[in-house]
């Protein structure tokens, strides 16, 4: 298992190092001047150039990118050019609120497919089946940006059983967790029927069933770590892209996290707050990836063995 994680390890070197470069060049191609961002159109050219060389923002794009790299391998992202805070301090103070909504969410996921996915394989072709699968197709469909505001309006605006936005109690997670739920619940309900199906007609869960086992027996001694194999892998991957693409759902309900963060650095011109945010962001979906491999090697010891060969 150490020599497997290793090897991961080292196959994420030089992502990371590709992922560096991107972000640190394309960034500073984006069209925009963050100086007239912060001064306004009032300011003399004087003041403008004063603050561009205090910046650093005159030196070529190249000396630029060099000292960037130079700050990330020291471990500092460096300070806001706007608010002139410490990039690394401004996202760890919004990353708790980022993390716990992708959470949040991967529960709500995980509460409705799990079991719609084992019903509609148990009883496939049914009402139930078609039901769910109807379900899990228009939960693919609709986007976040328009099933948000919908929530907001008929639970917040008409109803007034949940908060309009912000972050407060727990029921604040409720309607950005379904917004964001929903299509990974889709997603993972339809997998889930699927993976149980092709379990579900193997030679040993007959045996089971000739052996006497009761159809919940089966389906959870025999079928479900079997079957868990391509929801575990999905799980993992789609836990990555709730985290990173939590950006709309934040703006939307105006969760204080790292995407309304990276949103406020793409407003402002912020360079080195969008670096900071697309880096985290980065760095989270590729320890993601690497936690999922780990876990499918432990669910299923055929994995780490066939990395050896």
């Amino acid at each position: 298992m150490l020599a497997f994680i290793l090897k991961r390890l080292a196959s994420l070197l030089p992502v990371c190092l590709g992922v560096l470069i991107v972000i640190a060049s394309l960034t500073r191609l984006v069209p925009g001047d963050p100086v007239e961002a912060i001064l306004g159109d009032y300011a003399t050219e004087e003041d403008k150039q004063a603050m561009r060389k205090s910046l650093n923002l005159d030196e070529p794009i190249s000396n630029q990118v060099f000292a960037y790299f130079k700050g990330v391998f020291q471990g500092d992202l460096g300070d806001s050019i706007v608010y002139s805070e410490p990039v690394w301090a401004m996202i760890v103070s919004r990353l708790p609120a980022t993390i716990e909504l992708a959470i949040a969410s991967l529960l709500v996921a995980l509460l409705i497919s799990i079991p719609a996915g084992i019903i509609s394989a148990y009883k496939p072709r049914g009402l139930i089946d078609f039901s769910a699968m109807s379900v899990a197709i228009a939960g693919v469909a609709i986007p976040n940006f328009w099933l948000g505001p919908v929530l907001v309006l008929f639970f917040s605006v008409y109803l007034g059983w949940l908060p309009v936005s912000e972050r407060s109690d727990l029921s604040s997670y409720i309607l950005p967790a379904i917004t964001m739920g929903t299509a990974l619940s889709a997603a993972l309900s339809r997998i889930t029927r699927n993976s149980f199906l092709d379990v579900m007609s193997e030679d040993f869960v007959r045996t089971a069933y000739a052996k006497g086992g009761s159809d919940i027996r089966v389906l959870i001694k025999h079928c479900l770590r079997n079957a868990s194999l391509p929801v575990v892998t999905v799980v993992g991957l789609q836990f990555g892209v709730l985290v990173t693409g939590a950006v709309i759902t934040e703006k939307i309900f105006d969760w204080p996290g790292v995407g309304s963060l990276l949103l406020e650095g793409i407003h402002t011109r912020d360079y080195t707050v969008i670096q900071g945010c697309v880096l985290v962001f980065s760095a989270s979906y590729l320890l993601v990836n690497l936690a999922t491999d780990i876990i499918y090697a432990v669910v299923d010891p055929r994995i780490r063995f066939a990395s050896h060969d």
